[in-house]
């Protein structure tokens, strides 16, 4: 059993009224949602929810800012020629759009050069130094790139033209050798936040250039179009970021940019409820798109004109840009999509490496970045045009594309980015190379573990706890971004009761969930999850908190970001019930003598521990309404006989960042790790190496109890964490799995004409008219009988049948042991409490 992607909860147990909740007034969730990103005292979750633009740095901290300025001013007094050169992703327009604005309200006249990205692609290339240099320039200024540029600055200085460069990517090994170079990243730059986007750089410069005390008014010039890229680069929204970004987003409720404000209203957005959601996923990928698509400019002239009338115009220009972009980029996801299900070898690579010619130049980050999120591997996709290959690439949590890259540097053109995206070109003869030598990286530093996602997630939410109320309240903690994501919550066990699609493909999944009370759930592009489950089933879901207002009828709805099983709701007919009960009977019909337990033959292992300490209550801890979470830790043992018992203890342990074992009937390994087993022999089992020993199930029986007190060392946990309700439910499992006579006959009349079966999982019920798990202990039967073999590919889901004898001597059912110790094991429960 494998979760998809891994839950970890920031914090375990109930959540109480504590004082710094009492304090500043705010409830007992938000006051744990500050506490799990370390905001502990009451100043600073004050800082953290009302951070103010006097807290902005000094940008003379910043190396090389005193000459950039020094330079700048003398270009203004020499009135010589300036250019901005910029990028072409909604960091770079923005970035070339507040220097514009600046040297605007100076009145100073500068231009601007964008790079065409699909002529051109990324950064200061040579082609557009002479474009420029044509134009006339004496002073360049980079914003957003530059960074990688050696030899083009080289080149800009034999034509005259000097270079201030102004960035925020990564540094390579050689920093060009411009008048200034702005970047926080530089090693020996000693500006306390390196995390500033490349708008934010250039924000910076414009306060180092404006006197104080007039920045203090001039800064919301540029303040909404800063907190646009600061959202759409994705950058840590700590630190100034968050300054900008929470201080930008109520500007922009009002709205002082005639061009965002247009923007705004194409997309549907209401601004006077605009939140960096809105930002990230609508206004920004229509600048994007443009860029996309080869018009970049467009971007500027939005955020830079005064005229209402032509920023609506480009407005829907632009909306026109991203319909177009969203087809080619749809086109473009189905081919990589298609490309990697046509080559199994995908399937072992750790990192996607995939090439198509004639794909757009400026689509492919997108849906590289959607690759990444679905398979949960860095991914480069790149276009092969005229022998060369361009592209993005894309990480995942803990592995460097960009330092990949480095190593790798001989094999590319050119590459640029950071630890989670970058840009790169080569020779297209290179990307087999490419992709041998960024997977043997990867094998080496990625685990399988490091491929599985790890959702963070604030705590698991009680059902009195869900209301608008806490939904208005989650708005304090904005902006949402990196290093302050959007807070993510679990609930457990809740009733599938409905299953439904929406949008325009049927992509979203639409479910409701029942539990004391009914919850509406969406899950956006989570269609493809519906297969998984039936109406019914109890399940885990993962989600964030929104609000559902429709002809004005406000309620909670959930959005789902995961779900996963909790309990099918027939266990007989679940393909892993079947894997995890296949485990009580051995393939070995000499091992089910092991499975009758000879308890009375091994009573006391060790005299000191006498019987005088067993009673009736056999020193068990009950938990079973307690926090289980606080006996989670190294040498712990866990065990579970049902497979409900085996449901609640793998979610539970799920939930921890420690990882854990699952064994079935005896420890195959011993190690530090918990262990959680299934169905355990328990002479079979080492108990003095564990400090506690947690039951998520009745034993067989009372004597049971006592042998597991009789061998476990002195002052270990001895804990139940069940209660009634699990008796009733293996009783119902009990009484469904043992087969009768006639079942068994038409089943052997099936196999005997059939000879060779292959059935997928859920067509056994309609096939054969029984339920799988039933099936299961009669053909374990017919192979203790020596008359079949089958097994299960769990790749296809599917259950093969092979009739080993054409005919045969009569058989007695009375006489199988599996038989027996099915009865047996039922009979246990059914007398014993």
């Amino acid at each position: 059993m494998l979760y998809k992607k891994k839950w970890t909860l920031k914090h375990f147990g109930k959540i109480k009224e504590d004082e710094m909740s009492k304090k500043i007034c705010i409830s007992p969730e938000i006051s744990q949602i500050l506490k799990n990103r370390d905001i502990i005292t009451e100043k600073d979750a004050e800082i953290f929810m009302n951070p103010s633009l006097d807290y902005l740095r000094d940008p003379f901290l910043l190396k090389d800012m005193q000459k950039a300025v020094d330079r700048i001013k003398e270009a203004v007094d020499k009135k010589e020629r300036i250019f901005i050169y910029g990028d072409y992703d909604v960091d770079g327009v923005s970035s070339t759009s507040i220097l514009f604005l600046y040297f605007k309200s100076i009145g100073y006249d500068v231009k601007y050069y964008i790079p065409n990205r699909l002529e051109e692609g990324y950064g200061i290339s040579i082609e557009a130094l002479e474009k420029i240099n044509q134009m006339g320039c004496d002073l360049l200024i980079s914003v957003d790139c530059g960074i990688t540029s050696y030899p083009e600055v080289e080149f800009a200085k034999s034509l005259g033209i000097d270079v201030i460069i102004t960035d925020h990517h990564e540094c390579q090994s050689d920093i060009p050798d411009a008048i200034a170079v702005i970047n926080p990243k530089q090693p020996d730059c000693n500006y306390p936040f390196d995390s500033l986007c490349g708008c934010g750089v250039a924000f910076k410069l414009i306060q180092a250039l404006t006197p104080p005390e007039e920045f203090k008014k001039a800064m919301y010039n540029y303040l909404e179009i800063v907190t646009l890229a600061t959202i759409c680069d994705m950058v840590p929204l700590k630190d100034e970021n968050r300054i900008i970004v929470k201080n930008g987003l109520n500007m922009m409720k009002d709205g002082r940019n005639i061009g965002l404000q247009e923007l705004i209203k194409v997309c549907g957005v209401d601004n006077t409820k605009i939140g960096s959601s809105h930002i990230g996923y609508s206004v920004g990928p229509r600048i994007n798109a443009s860029g996309r698509l080869g018009y970049s400019y467009l971007g500027v002239e939005l955020f830079t004109t005064d005229d209402r009338k032509k920023a609506k115009d480009i407005a829907l220009d632009l909306e026109e840009k991203n319909n177009e972009r969203q087809l080619i980029e749809s086109k473009m996801y189905s081919e990589a999509e298609a490309i990697i299900n046509s080559d199994k070898s995908y399937e072992n690579d750790k990192v996607l490496v995939i090439a198509k010619e004639g794909w757009q130049h400026g689509i492919i980050g997108i849906v590289a970045s959607k690759l990444t999120e679905k398979y949960y591997k860095p991914t480069i996709l790149l276009t092969i045009e005229e022998g060369m290959a361009t592209g993005s690439a894309r990480s995942i949590k803990g592995f460097s594309i960009f330092d990949t890259l480095v190593e790798c540097k001989d094999l590319m053109t050119k590459f640029g980015g950071h630890e989670q995206a970058a840009g790169l070109s080569m020779d297209s003869k290179n990307i087999e190379e490419l992709r041998q030598r960024v997977n043997k990286i990867a094998d080496y530093n990625l685990t399988q573990e490091d491929m599985i996602e790890n959702i963070k997630v604030e705590y698991e939410l009680e059902e009195q706890q869900i209301s608008l109320d806490l939904v208005e309240e989650l708005h304090k903690l904005e902006p949402f971004g990196l290093s302050n994501p959007t807070p993510r919550f679990i609930m457990r066990d809740l009733v599938l009761a409905n299953i439904g699609f929406v949008g325009a493909a049927k992509q979203h999944l639409k479910i409701t969930l029942q539990k004391d009370f009914v919850y509406e759930a969406i899950g956006f592009n989570m269609a493809y999850l519906a297969d998984e489950f039936t109406r019914g089933d109890k399940v885990d879901v993962l989600f964030q908190l929104g609000e559902n207002n429709y002809n004005n009828n406000r309620k909670v709805q959930l959005l789902l970001k995961d779900v996963r099983i909790a309990h099918p709701k027939s266990a007989i007919k679940d393909f892993t019930s079947i894997k995890l009960f296949s485990k009580i009977v051995p393939e070995d019909v000499n091992d089910l003598y092991k499975i009758n337990y000879n308890l009375e033959n091994n009573r006391i292992k060790n005299e000191n521990f006498g019987q005088n300490e067993i009673s009736n209550n056999f020193n068990i801890e009950d938990v079973s309404n307690g926090d289980i979470f606080q006996y989670f830790e190294e040498n712990t043992l866990v065990i579970c006989n049902t497979l409900n018992g085996f449901f609640r203890a793998y979610s539970d342990l799920s939930l921890i960042d420690d990882e854990f074992d699952v064994d079935f009937g005896k420890i195959t390994k011993n190690t530090h790790k918990i262990k959680l087993i299934f169905s355990p022999y328990l002479d079979k089992l080492d108990l003095n190496i564990y400090n506690n020993i947690i039951l998520y199930d009745f034993l067989y029986n009372k004597e049971e109890y006592s042998y597991l007190l009789d061998n476990v060392k002195l002052n270990t946990n001895f804990v139940k964490y069940y209660d009634d309700k699990n008796k009733l439910y293996l009783n119902n499992i009990m009484e469904n799995i043992i087969p009768n006579r006639n079942e068994f006959i038409t089943i052997y009349k099936y196999c005997i004409t059939n000879k060779h079966v292959e059935l997928t999982l859920n067509k056994i019920k309609s096939t054969l008219g029984i339920m799988p798990l039933k099936l299961f202990v009669i053909l374990s039967v017919f192979r203790e009988f020596n008359l079949l073999n089958y097994q299960i590919n769990e790749t296809e889901n599917t259950l093969i049948i092979d009739f080993t004898k054409s005919s045969i001597s009569k058989f007695n059912l009375d006489e199988s042991l599996i038989l027996q110790n099915i009865e047996q094991l039922r009979n246990k429960y059914l007398e014993s409490y």
